[in-house]
């Protein structure tokens, strides 16, 4: 379900500047909630040319569009034999709790019909996102420590064998 006043639709080549812009809005509040060095984390470091060759490299950028047509969030996947790896669900500052999130994961699982697994990575400590992940089918398989204080989890959906 898309939320009211926003459209969810595959990002083109000219979306990619904006979704670079909500994802280090994004990601320098988590910086600052977790009190980490923003050089530090890798969606802070892209630059354009990395999402442009990202996306001609085959990974898929969805996008959620506001109604005066500004990018609200974004999320990519890159499909690896039959796994996609999901990365970089953001939604911009002020349009959480929308239903954002939701709509641009089902969007992007959608995009991938034949995929068989999902999965993806966040902090152990990034509540909001594991009881989204959580509710959309999303179970943990992995948990490491990867720098003094940091904890990532891994995660994983898996689909019916057809």
């Amino acid at each position: 379900m898309t939320p009211e006043g926003h459209t969810i639709r595959t990002a083109t080549a000219s979306d990619l500047p904006g979704i670079l812009v909500v994802q280090r809005n994004a990601f320098s509040r988590v910086a600052r909630a977790f009190g980490l060095a923003a050089d530090g984390l890798p969606p802070l470091t892209e630059t354009l040319e990395d999402l442009e060759r990202l996306a001609a490299e085959g990974t898929l950028f969805v996008v959620a569009l506001a109604a005066d047509g500004r990018i609200t969030g974004s999320v990519r996947g890159t499909p690896r034999d039959d796994t996609v790896e999901v990365g970089r669900l953001v939604v911009e500052d002020g349009f959480e709790g929308l239903g954002l999130g939701t709509a641009l994961m089902e969007a992007l699982e959608s995009a991938f019909p034949d995929a068989a697994r999902f999965e993806l990575f966040t902090g152990a400590e990034a509540e909001r996102p594991l009881r989204l992940y959580a509710r959309l089918g999303y179970r943990i398989y992995d948990r490491r420590q990867v720098a003094p204080g940091l904890e990532l989890v891994w995660l994983e959906k898996c689909r019916p064998a057809r």
